[in-house]
């Protein structure tokens, strides 16, 4: 099969081909040239031409939450069983959306690995997911209460806890470094140290729940793959993370939902809300970002785009809502697309495989209705997403 459009974005950050195509055989991307040369090469293939719109690969979310449920205004009444219900729908709306991979950062115990094997025997339709299972916390730490935490104690609490976390099939571990509060870090180094060794040494990945001082370099200092939010994170540190070879992951978009929510809530509520503790941690967290992301960016650390998502009433949120928040700190919509193509899949393990319109890759295609490397906001609009070479929208 032949696609082609008048815009192909590659997803390595640099490369755009005009009135170009791509062969699919056997769910792998076996050509790349421009279209009439494809037509004449292949006279026999079937050809879908999208006209004025953008093939680019599949995107990757960093940051999602598809089984969390926490917080919902029902949330009494999810029983493993509507979780399963909830997962499966999370998941066909972030593919449906160009989303063909995800990073699950935390939920309910086992409900990602459940998830996984449901999409491997066909009952559902799922991006790819790499999760964390639950996350760790301290005891009375940041979302102790939540569904899908795990409270732990100490270098052996933590050890055995990292342990539990890869028994489910997990391939990254999850740690909640601060809570909101500036000069105080939830784990000592020792701790933070520990979570980072043992997972290492099970060939997995670490990430740091950190927006603060000092979590976040004390998280930079344990070797943590990827810090979550850093929205307070310094040049400096971003350059230590650099050379580190460490990334972050930017879920700007979150803030200024939330913000945004709580300053138009009716006058009797807004003024708690506004003296709330969150709201101005919130409120802090988008200053800071816009204060910093563009040097930050320019020091050549990894950046990757998260949405933190899958919460109660941000059914219409992807990761196209952060790539905007990128755009309009300073990247070229080609570099944000590599944030979440190419970038991604580099620290997912995936290099060349997903991420990239390359020979040889797998075919994970998205197809959004405009030129997306002159208008991001095209990838809020997708037409088409392909998964393995299938069409799945």
């Amino acid at each position: 099969m032949i696609i082609s459009a008048e815009t192909l974005i590659t997803g390595d950050g640099k490369t755009v081909f005009s009135d170009s195509g791509i062969l699919i055989a056997d769910g792998k991307i076996a050509v790349i040239d421009k279209t009439a040369a494809l037509l004449k090469a292949y006279p026999n293939e079937e050809h879908l031409d999208y006209g004025k719109a953008t093939i680019l690969p599949g995107m990757i979310d960093m940051h999602v939450h598809l089984t969390m449920f926490d917080g919902r205004r029902d949330e009494k009444l999810y029983t493993p069983y509507l979780v399963s219900h909830l997962a499966a729908s999370q998941a066909r709306r972030f593919l449906e959306n160009g989303v063909t991979t995800v990073r699950d950062v935390f939920g309910p115990d086992d409900a990602c690995r459940q998830l996984v094997y449901a999409a491997s025997r066909g009952f559902i339709r799922s991006p790819r997911v790499f999760y964390c299972n639950m996350a760790l916390t301290v005891s009375g730490g940041i979302d102790w209460n939540l569904g899908g935490t795990i409270q732990v104690d100490g270098p052996e609490e933590i050890r055995k806890a990292v342990r539990e976390q890869l028994r489910t099939g997990a391939t990254w571990v999850k740690a909640m470094c601060d809570a909101r509060t500036p000069g105080l870090a939830e784990f000592d180094q020792d701790e933070l140290n520990m979570i980072v060794r043992e997972t290492h040494r099970r060939g997995c990945k670490a990430a740091a729940h950190a927006n603060l001082q000092p979590a976040l370099q004390m998280c930079i200092n344990a070797g943590f793959d990827t810090i979550e939010h850093a929205c307070h994170i310094t040049v400096e540190q971003a350059k230590e993370m650099a050379d580190k070879g460490l990334a972050i992951v930017s879920t700007r978009y979150i803030y200024q939902y939330l913000v945004d929510f709580m300053k138009d809530l009716p006058a009797d509520s807004n003024a708690i809300y506004k003296s709330n503790k969150e709201y101005l941690a919130f409120k802090s967290n988008i200053d800071a970002y816009e204060r910093n992301f563009p040097e930050i960016y320019k020091t050549g650390v990894t950046v990757l785009a998260g949405t933190d998502c899958g919460f109660d009433g941000l059914e219409h949120i992807t990761v196209a809502w952060e790539l905007e928040c990128m755009v309009k700190c300073g990247m070229n919509p080609v570099q944000a697309i590599a944030a979440c193509t190419s970038e991604s899949a580099k620290v997912l393990g995936m290099e060349g495989k997903i991420g990239i319109l390359a020979l040889g890759a797998i075919a994970d295609i998205a197809v959004a209705d405009a030129n997306a490397d002159r208008d991001i906001t095209a990838l809020k609009r997708i037409k088409d997403v392909y998964q393995d070479g299938r069409k799945v929208k």
